[in-house]
């Protein structure tokens, strides 16, 4: 009967997982997809908290549901938090991205300066309705 009751719990257990990677996420949400399962980080832990961190070359999404408009130009900018030896630049842009759903996928820069540095990560939405930003919150580069 526990392994019933266990299989069971693991099959809504990994559905949750599939379901939360394959539907949008909420606005201002930051996601890193370590091996084995999905991890989502909200954007309000801006204080507090255990900081995610993803390595140079590595991926991550933000939720943003305006970078599903038609036209739209969409820039991921990571600009760099005074925690560190400052790098030489105050912010990178992550040119490689799609957009999926409503969420940016972006592969953080692998920048050697870029390393052991925080950085605050913005979404960047321009179209003729205006300018919109997501704010994803931070990350810690490994």
């Amino acid at each position: 009967m526990r392994l019933i009751c266990r299989a069971i719990a693991a099959f809504f257990c990994l559905s949750n997982i599939a379901h939360a990677w394959a539907s949008p996420a909420t606005v201002n949400e930051l996601q890193l997809p370590p091996a084995g399962g999905i991890n989502t980080y909200a954007a309000a832990n801006h204080d507090a908290g255990q900081l995610p961190v993803v390595t140079r070359g590595g991926s991550l999404g933000v939720a943003c549901a305006e970078a599903d408009r038609t036209g739209a130009d969409v820039r991921v900018v990571m600009h760099v938090l005074p925690d560190a030896a400052p790098p030489g630049f105050a912010a990178v842009l992550a040119t490689e991205q799609t957009i999926d759903h409503g969420t940016v996928h972006v592969r953080v820069p692998n920048l050697p300066d870029l390393s052991h540095h925080t950085v605050s990560v913005k979404v960047y939405v321009m179209d003729s309705k205006g300018t919109h930003t997501c704010d994803a919150g931070r990350v810690r580069i490994g």
